[in-house]
């Protein structure tokens, strides 16, 4: 009989507020055939019922599934590390509460390129699917208007997969300045380039969905919060990181390049009607959208664009500016 080297793996899943999201995402990771060694929930104060969600899941599932409250609201960075830290496998799945995996194989998949022993990570393709969007509101959709139907072919915590050493080896992710703070991201760029200099991070054929927030209460608000997270997180990871990664460098600055335009001597005539059309394809899937188009708030997105590209700046300007390097090397080991 052949032996089975398939080694079972830990699945680490932060959470907040994904009472929307988070059973769909248990669901079609427990189809999974891959072997699973546990799941690891770890809840950041959540204010609706996720944890009483994950908590019933747990009682149905044979698969061991442990859920981890945080006494606050520490981030990513923290809820991944601390998973990481709990889990017994040489393999760490990462997923966000708000995915799902479109078939049983995608773990398989996603692991496949760990056997190679040059391999320190491998990600997924993840994608914001049309008919997940269209059950948004008019601001989510706005919101996620240049996320639909495009794939993501970058290790950016959607469904990921680390081997636990060589993660734990360089500090895991950089809680000092990516984490412990609700408003700022970045955790995702700043982590694959350190992992970059430990071995390759490889693309597998796995895919994953982001369902994102799918309540019909989500306001411009919301919205606006998210860009400010956005632009910050690109702030910090410029201040530190900008030298080890200069493709995510150069498309961080591409906003504050458009904001200046119009007011560089000598083509502000072509910076201001390059500013125009931006307004408009920044979100041309609303302009394409029937259920959009004829929203009488349309006629608000191309001012909106432009307010937030500047909106966008300005944070992404003030993390830059305010950054202060602090060493996170110890913190894994100190949660």
């Amino acid at each position: 009989m052949k032996k089975n080297t398939r080694i079972p793996v830990s699945i680490v899943i932060p959470m907040r507020n994904a009472s929307t999201t988070v059973l769909e995402t248990l669901k079609t990771v427990v189809k999974q055939k891959y072997p699973i060694k546990e799941i690891i929930v770890v809840d950041n104060v959540s204010k609706d019922n996720s944890r009483e969600i994950v908590s019933g899941f747990a009682k149905k599932t044979k698969i061991p599934l442990k859920l981890i409250k945080q006494d606050k609201d520490r981030g990513i960075s923290v809820s991944y590390n601390r998973g990481t830290k709990l889990a017994r496998s040489p393999y760490v799945a990462f997923l966000m509460s708000d995915s799902s995996l479109p078939s049983e194989n995608e773990l398989e998949k996603l692991i496949e390129p760990l056997k190679n022993p040059e391999v320190v990570a491998s990600y997924s393709t993840s994608v914001l699917p049309g008919f997940v969007w269209n059950t948004y509101n008019f601001w989510e959709k706005y919101h996620a208007a240049r996320m639909v139907d495009n794939k993501s072919s970058l290790m950016v915590l959607k469904f990921d997969c680390v081997k636990r050493d060589t993660f734990l080896k360089i500090g895991g992710f950089d809680e000092q300045n990516f984490g412990g703070d609700g408003a700022i991201g970045g955790e995702d760029a700043d982590i694959t380039a350190r992992l970059q200099k430990m071995g390759k991070i490889v693309r597998s054929k796995a895919d994953s969905l982001h369902l994102h927030y799918m309540a019909s209460d989500y306001t411009l608000f919301n919205m606006m919060k998210s860009r400010k997270m956005y632009a910050r997180s690109y702030g910090r990871f410029l201040r530190k990181s900008a030298h080890e990664n200069l493709k995510a460098s150069l498309i961080f600055l591409v906003k504050p390049f458009l904001a200046i335009l119009p007011f560089i001597p000598g083509i502000y005539n072509i910076g201001l009607p390059i500013m125009f059309i931006y307004s408009f394809l920044y979100s041309k899937k609303m302009f394409i959208t029937k259920s959009t188009l004829f929203d009488p708030r349309i006629i608000l997105i191309p001012i909106l664009n432009i307010l937030l590209l500047y909106y966008e700046t300005f944070w992404l300007l003030q993390a830059f500016l305010s950054f202060k390097q602090s060493n996170h090397s110890l913190a894994i080991r100190k949660t």
